[in-house]
């Protein structure tokens, strides 16, 4: 008997201390979440703040908008100043593009461009290119004085 006795509170400190594991268990597993759930959320919080990184690396390696960039106009529009005297006319407009997206406010790469769709025939495209070139230069500049020109040679050969 006092063995089945020995034996009964053996089974039942067993039971008892595999509850207190089993409750511990839970516990655990319950804490492991917890820190995996925080894990994720400070892992979310690193790639907002690396994307906000990113993005203001972007901004401020871009010129604000309607500025120039000069150096990149100048090298843009050399390039199409060699296409065209090469007469590789869509070349040329590539590069007198990307001059006036360099510099928007510019003249010069607005009359390259009226000029190359003056000499690939497309008369609509170059007198709007000598207009925005009028608008950009000065009343009494050589710009200004380019682009009444070409679009009163334009103007005369309707």
């Amino acid at each position: 008997m006092r063995r089945i006795f020995l034996l009964a509170v053996a089974t039942g400190l067993a039971l008892v201390s595999a509850g207190c594991a089993g409750s511990q268990i839970a516990e655990m597993q319950q804490e492991v979440e917890r820190q995996k759930a925080q894990i994720e959320h400070q892992q979310r919080e690193i790639d907002e703040l690396r994307a906000q990184q990113q993005q203001q690396a972007i901004n401020t390696t871009l010129p604000p908008p309607g500025s120039c960039d000069a150096a990149v106009m100048r090298k843009a529009l050399a390039h199409g100043d060699q296409q065209y005297a090469a007469a590789n006319y869509q070349l040329a407009l590539g590069y007198y593009q990307d001059a006036a997206k360099a510099c928007p406010a510019d003249a010069q790469p607005e009359l390259s461009l009226a000029r190359v769709y003056e000499a690939m025939g497309n008369r609509r495209e170059a007198l709007r290119h000598y207009q925005h070139a009028l608008n950009a230069a000065e009343a009494n500049s050589t710009a200004a004085d380019q682009a009444r020109k070409g679009m009163t040679r334009l103007n005369a050969g309707r």
